[in-house]
């Protein structure tokens, strides 16, 4: 029986995750498609170090890293250092790239 109890624990594992949705990774990018968008910094939400920038209508928005030692806050939308840093729920962006999808 150790055997067989060995063999459904590996068919268990291996079948598993195939019924399992992955995690999604949802960074938040804006689609740059609204005028307030623009210059608006706007937060990463998977890396509380970086955040994304619009510099134009239409275009990709630009990925930014916060300098050394700190994170964005969404409240003030700039870089703040770590002790002063608080997570907080991501928050929708004015827009999405084309084709995004949901998760």
């Amino acid at each position: 029986w150790p055997l067989a109890g060995s063999l459904l624990l590996v068919l268990l594992l291996v079948l598993l995750p195939s019924g399992i949705r992955s995690q999604c990774m949802e960074t938040t990018q804006p689609g740059c498609l609204q005028q307030v968008e623009m210059g608006f910094p706007q937060r990463h939400c998977l890396d509380p170090t970086k955040y994304w920038l619009c510099a134009a209508l239409g275009q990709k928005a630009e990925l930014k890293r916060c300098q050394a030692n700190t994170g964005f806050d969404q409240d003030i939308n700039a870089c703040v250092p770590w002790f002063t840093w608080v997570w907080q729920p991501c928050v929708e962006p004015p827009s999405r790239p084309p084709g995004w999808q949901p998760c």
